[in-house]
């Protein structure tokens, strides 16, 4: 490799940096991070503004100003071609008379897809494409695979035993990780936009749903709740935090709970249920839920739950707690009528904390 072109990965890698180091505050927008250079000197540099807005070239150009003519722009994504405030991060682009841009990824958005890079070619603006986009498909699969699959990212997080059980028969077990593994749990919902859930585990566990650190919250995370029958009390831990985070409900019964929880804030939804077998359509819950702008889900449920998603092929992440623990045959099963090691799964990543094994995996294709 040239020294020229290590110059200008060394710009994009500082771009995915600054990218990662903000993953978790943009969504439902991807985290994008942007470096702009002249004559050898950074001039600027940003990331994706908290909740997608503004976007991480529109901030770089208004620290640059004037400075911006004649340089070079490293950015992690296809910039917007859609309107914006100030309009599209395209036309703000051309406008500061950038000479060239080294670009990680196109953009799977069709409102930009080429669109932008097209433009920019255009108006003489000198276009590389894809030096690092290994990078951005890595940080931002969510957004990737939500615009392909036409649903949300979904992820499932779980402790089990070593021989496969989330609880004991009578649900008795609060905790089957240890400390460090539930820590490192902490960081993956905050690598989440929302948390789902039923109302099954809401009334066996009475959960938080917060990110914490050291035993502060930091966060009160959003959650969708499946509820069929609305089975869940109004004196829940999630009910009594409701002005701090927000609520999804969805259900099949219009009765006065309905309209209570409503009238408290939570979003609520009336569905039907499939008449051959009294359930959800569960792809349909998630079409619901990216157009409500949700678009990376870690699911945090039991056994029944995590089957019936396995079944509609609605996972595309798993993340996995062992511990060294047994419980035996009379435990509660982490997949109905299934082995876990049964599953044709590819291993991302793995981890130690402690006794504690914790696997990254997909369903290879």
């Amino acid at each position: 490799m040239s020294s020229t072109v290590n110059l200008h990965k060394k710009y994009l890698l500082l771009a995915h940096s600054l990218a990662k180091k903000k993953f978790g505050n943009t969504f439902p927008n991807p985290s994008v991070g942007c470096v702009l250079v002249k004559n050898n000197k950074i001039i600027a540099q940003a990331s994706t503004g908290k909740n997608g807005r503004p976007h991480a070239e529109e901030i770089v150009l208004k620290k640059a100003g004037n400075k911006s003519i004649g340089s070079t722009l490293y950015v992690t994504l296809e910039p917007c071609n859609h309107k914006s405030e100030h309009g599209s991060c395209t036309d703000q682009i051309i406008q500061s008379r950038i000479k060239k841009i080294f670009i990680a990824k196109v953009d799977l958005d069709p409102r930009t897809k080429y669109k932008s890079i097209k433009k920019l070619k255009k108006n003489g603006i000198k276009i590389n494409v894809g030096i690092t986009s290994y990078k951005t498909d890595l940080l931002n699969k969510f957004f990737f695979n939500s615009l392909i699959n036409k649903r949300p990212f979904i992820k499932v997080k779980m402790a089990i035993s070593q021989d496969e059980k989330i609880a004991w028969k009578d649900y008795s077990s609060k905790w089957i990780s240890n400390n460090k593994s539930r820590n490192y749990a902490h960081k993956l919902r905050a690598q989440s936009q929302a948390i789902l859930t039923t109302s099954k585990t809401i009334i066996k566990d009475n959960p938080r749903f917060t990110i914490r650190n050291k035993n502060k919250i930091i966060k009160y995370m959003p959650v969708i709740i499946i509820d069929k029958n609305l089975k869940i009390s109004l004196n829940t831990y999630l009910i009594k935090s409701l002005t701090k985070r927000r609520i999804i409900i969805f259900t099949s019964q219009s009765n006065r709970k309905f309209n209570k929880l409503k009238s408290l804030g939570c979003e609520i939804f009336l569905l039907k249920e499939h008449k051959n077998t009294n359930e959800f359509y569960l792809p349909l819950i998630m079409k619901k839920i990216l157009s409500l702008n949700i678009n990376n889900i870690l699911v945090e449920s039991g056994g029944i739950f995590f089957t019936k998603l396995l079944l509609c092929n609605l996972i595309d992440e798993f993340h996995i707690f062992k511990s060294s623990l047994k419980i035996g045959q009379s435990g509660k099963p982490m997949i109905i009528n299934k082995k876990f090691k049964d599953l044709s799964l590819e291993e991302i990543s793995k981890k130690k904390f402690g006794k504690d094994v914790y696997q990254q995996l997909i369903i290879k294709k």
